[in-house]
């Protein structure tokens, strides 16, 4: 992949340029934040009582803990109580498929509560602080993948030249605060309550670890996420494939004794009894527009389920409790392009060196997302750190090839613009019409950011006459000017 560790820059104006794109980038995102989030809000964002961050905020600290919001929390919550009335029996046929209430976790996610429960945390403000952390922590996190991938700019440059424009020193970690903040799938997470937001501060962390060689760190980051969302175990295939044992074993030094865990406190049976949850799941979907896969996509397209949240009674609603009909062609096409994104997630640059997976990494995580049959609007926040990655590798190639790369830089911009804002109420108006395929824009959002950081890798460049860009040297060692090893 194209990488920082072989790029050169000649001279102050390079590196003052440098610095001043980060900066027109950081303007860039707090302007189409400002645009967005408060001169247009009014004609984008109906109101319908959604609650937004700022709501969540006040009822932490000074309203109803009542009223938080309770998406992740509550079936959690109901799976737990259930377990505790009556042992080891299956909780998946009473409470998801009996009572319709949407746990669709596995029973290793309830660890966490069990331990709040033994310090007497199980509290609504206690789980919305928490997600307050997490969403800060997500913020701290890509504000260091920041500062690494811009001091991985700097790799075998002299220090006088590197010190000569103190903006270069808090300017990338201050885009990556901002551009967290800014970003829709990040702040809707915590606004509705969802367990998402340590999913996405995990993977943030696991792509800062993965860059620093740190990969024994990444695998337990990634371990723990399976524990919740099971599509994050294609992760130890991923890690078997490029013979990363490291990896491989800090994801199982965490999802055994979890599973173990989950096992001993709610036996065998139960936690195997999941599978049919899984293969649910599969089989029907989500209609409702923010589901951003292929799967909703095609539900909304034949008008198969309802696609908008209503107030009412009205049959045609979205209820939280309810799945799309079973429609063969859509389980058809679910089933058909999941194997294709999880496969091409899996293989793509499978032989490649350390340093060049790290384009490997965030391609896969693109894929397990996009790839699923439901991935709803705060699980594209597991594509934060693809942004990052992609600008700094943009900006590298900037002198050898700048007519495509400011191409390239455009498009990457206008993926952030979308999939960084809420765009979803004006686009409510084409759910009864053909043109509901408009309502998927983040999903395709996800496509053109996948589909720039595949063919950015797979672009070869030689700038200045010199040798290949590559992500292996710099990237995986920010800062030291030293290329990452090329063995696992």
């Amino acid at each position: 992949m194209p990488s920082m560790g072989h790029v050169h820059f000649d001279a102050a104006g390079d590196d003052r340029s440098a610095v001043w794109s980060i900066v027109a980038a950081l303007l860039f995102v707090l302007l189409v934040d400002s645009l967005f989030g408060f001169i247009l809000r009014p004609y984008l964002d109906g109101s319908d009582g959604d609650t937004t961050v700022w709501d969540v905020l006040v009822l932490i600290f000074v309203g109803n803990p009542e009223r938080l919001p309770l998406d992740s929390w509550e079936p959690m919550m109901t799976a737990l109580a259930w377990l505790h009335q009556h042992g080891g029996k299956d909780v998946y046929d009473a409470v998801f498929f009996t009572q319709h209430v949407k746990f669709q976790y596995p029973l290793t996610s309830l660890l966490p509560l069990e331990l709040l429960s033994a310090l007497h945390l199980l509290h609504l403000r206690v789980y919305a602080l928490i997600n307050l952390l997490m969403v800060v922590a997500s913020a701290a996190g890509m504000a260091l993948l920041m500062r690494d991938l811009s001091q991985g700019c700097d790799a075998g440059r002299p220090p006088t030249l590197r010190d000569q424009v103190p903006t270069r020193r808090w300017a990338p970690a201050t885009l990556g605060i901002v551009a967290t903040l800014c970003f829709y799938p990040i702040t809707k997470a915590f606004a509705v309550g969802q367990i998402q937001v340590w999913l996405n501060a995990a993977f943030i962390f696991a792509a800062l670890f993965y860059l620093r060689d740190r990969r024994l760190l990444a695998g337990l980051l990634l371990g723990g996420s399976t524990l919740i969302k099971p599509q994050m175990s294609l992760f130890l295939v991923w890690a078997l494939l490029r013979r990363d044992w490291r990896f491989a074993l800090g994801w199982t030094a965490v999802v055994v004794p979890g599973f173990a865990a989950a096992t001993a406190l709610y036996g065998l049976g139960p936690s195997l009894h999941y599978l049919d949850v899984l293969s649910f799941l599969g089989r029907h979907g989500e209609s409702y527009y923010s589901n951003q896969t292929v799967n909703g996509l095609l539900h909304r397209l034949l008008h198969n389920g309802p696609n908008l949240l209503s107030m009412t009674s009205s049959d045609a609603a979205w209820r939280g409790s309810a799945f799309a009909p079973y429609h063969p062609l859509v389980h058809a096409a679910t089933l058909v392009t999941g194997i294709l994104f999880g496969l091409f997630g899996l293989l793509w640059r499978a032989g490649g060196k350390t340093g060049d997976r790290m384009a490997s990494f965030l391609v896969a995580g693109l894929c397990f997302t996009i790839g699923s049959p439901i991935s709803w609007v705060p699980h594209y926040g597991v594509m934060l750190p693809a942004f990052a990655v992609l600008l700094f590798i943009l900006l590298g190639r900037l002198r050898s090839d700048r007519r495509r790369t400011l191409r390239d830089l455009l498009l990457l911009g206008t993926a952030f613009a979308i999939m960084s804002n809420d765009f979803f109420r004006p686009l409510d108006e084409l759910a009864d019409t053909p043109f509901n395929v408009l309502q998927s824009y983040l999903f395709f959002s996800g496509l053109l950011l996948l589909g720039l950081l595949v063919g950015t890798a797979g672009r070869q460049g030689a700038p200045d006459g010199g040798r290949p860009v590559s992500l292996s040297g710099a990237l995986a060692a920010p800062g030291t000017g030293k290329a990452a090893p090329d063995t696992p």
